[in-house]
């Protein structure tokens, strides 16, 4: 091949190979490393001292290459510092000393070697770890400014979802337990107004019951019988539903109290019930309890039963004080004869479950005259007016006056209500739920206060590693470009490529 056409091929050199060619081809020393001591001591001690040349203060940071020496010391022979004696010998000993670093580089090619291994430590360790720690403070950044952004529509999410319950339950949330317990004084007002409610569905209740009394054929029976004494006499102590021999009223006089002799019924759960509108005579004044014959004999129990002798020893037991006992169950009856019906939890109850029997009987008829089948009815004989003559309309305002204490009874206010009312604990814990909310918010803030940190720490990562890696980025590349020329201009001229990743840096 002639030389015109071999100096135009290229010398191909993968980059973390480059020391090991130019060591196989005897360019370098084997032993630069060592030779190398001496110029890093002097590289430190040079830059220990201040720079006297403040143009180049910038370039006097370590690491110093080859080629950074050679600017350096290009720059102090251009100023005032770079003055020579007689002899050829630099005057001011900053410049001597850079002088004397520049010769050790150039010395046997050890700058080739000293680039050689510098190029290696980029390419293949410094640049691809300052890459990944830019990468994963690029990726917690983002990551934690997402997360900011979640944790801020939670807490959005959690105080509407407190002020809503807040408002479900009637209270402002400023002070949450003083004013759940400051609920517990409108119950009284809100029974007032579900008794007025309950009292106009009467209309509902003689419907329904002429309904059921035609289709069973059975006159005398007697549908949502709480809900009739409720309607008739209002809220009344549960003493008047559970005994309708009690007075409904009462006045100073004795003798004018009206004795009712009620007429006993039996509801659907098998429970007595009696009609306190039939009203019987008095008794005489003079009629007494000895004076009444119960038609009992005498029962004879003979003289044969032999009973025991032998008394019971019960020991040293302590039975405790038998009339406060009785007294404390005296005291409980009482309280709960005095509860009325809307208070007590049974009769209530009682109430709404006759509430909800009377709405789906509405409702059903409702659907029923929808579907137009009022004609089969009309053509039983027999059949009450007020079921032949009613109407769409007049059913549906019957179940919307049925709904209303419906409603009002079983809504989440109520509930929450009552068991205040009934339960101190329950005060403590539905303040706690409520809270919590609250407590999940202020969780939330910390967390967006632990992120913010993550990401002042990511950008203090990034400013600190971003520098490096492009000061690593261009001195590799000028050391790629420094021993390219230097092999190039080594064998005639031919081009010199180092190949690898230090091409995709």
């Amino acid at each position: 091949m002639s030389g015109s056409v071999e100096q135009y091929i290229p010398i191909d050199i993968k980059d973390v190979k480059l020391l090991d060619w130019l060591v196989d081809r005897t360019i370098v020393n084997r032993l630069w490393n060592e030779e190398c001591t001496e110029l890093r001591n002097l590289i430190k001690q040079v830059l220990s001292e201040e720079c006297p040349l403040e143009d180049i203060r910038g370039e006097v940071v370590e690491p110093i290459f080859y080629p950074a020496s050679l600017r350096i010391l290009e720059a102090l022979e251009q100023s005032p510092f770079g003055s020579k004696n007689m002899i050829g010998q630099y005057t001011h000993q900053y410049t001597a000393t850079w002088s004397r670093i520049v010769k050790l580089f150039e010395h046997d090619g050890t700058f080739l070697a000293d680039c050689a291994k510098n190029i290696t430590q980029n390419v293949k360790y410094d640049v691809p770890l300052y890459k990944k720690q830019i990468a994963r403070a690029t990726q917690v950044k983002q990551d934690s400014l997402k997360k900011q952004a979640d944790c801020s529509n939670n807490i959005a999410k959690y105080e509407q979802k407190y002020r809503e319950r807040c408002a479900e339950i009637g209270i402002v949330g400023d002070h949450v337990k003083a004013e759940l317990a400051g609920l517990v004084l409108d119950i009284p007002d809100m029974m007032v107004e579900i008794s007025r409610d309950i009292g106009r569905i009467q209309p509902a209740i003689s419907y329904y019951q002429s309904f059921v009394r035609f289709l069973l054929a059975n006159p005398e029976l007697e549908v949502c019988p709480l809900l009739t004494h409720f309607v008739k006499y209002g809220n009344t102590p549960v003493s008047q539903w559970e005994n309708p021999t009690t007075p409904m009223e009462s006045s100073d006089s004795e003798s004018s109290v009206e004795v009712i002799d009620p007429i006993e019924t039996q509801d659907k759960n098998g429970h007595v019930e009696t009609d306190p509108e039939v009203p019987s005579q008095p008794l005489p004044p003079e009629t007494k309890s000895s004076d009444i014959d119960f038609g009992i004999d005498t029962i004879d129990f003979g003289t044969d039963i032999d009973f025991g002798e032998e008394t019971a020893d019960f020991g040293d037991i302590d039975f405790g004080d038998e009339t406060e006992l009785q007294i404390d169950l005296l005291e409980a009856g009482e309280e709960k004869k005095n509860e009325s019906l809307l208070d007590h939890t049974a009769t209530r109850n009682q109430i709404v479950d006759e509430l909800y029997e009377l709405a789906a009987f509405l409702s059903a008829r409702s659907e029923e005259m929808g579907r137009n089948t009022e004609s089969i009815l009309s053509e039983i004989p027999d059949c009450p007016p007020e079921i032949q003559t009613a109407q769409v309309e007049g059913i549906t305002k019957m179940l919307a006056l049925v709904d209303g204490p419906l409603n009002r009874l079983t809504c989440d206010r109520m509930r929450h209500l009552l068991l205040l009312k009934n339960s101190e604990k329950y005060l403590d814990r539905l303040s706690d739920n409520l809270q919590g909310q609250l407590r999940l918010s202020d969780k939330m803030q910390d967390t967006i206060s632990e992120l913010k940190d993550r990401v002042a720490e990511a950008e203090r990562t990034y400013e600190e590693v971003e520098p490096k890696l492009r000061r690593a980025v261009a001195v590799t590349k000028e050391l790629k470009g420094c021993v390219e020329q230097h092999l190039s201009t080594r064998y005639k001229g031919r081009p010199v490529r180092i190949m690898g990743d230090i091409n995709t840096l």
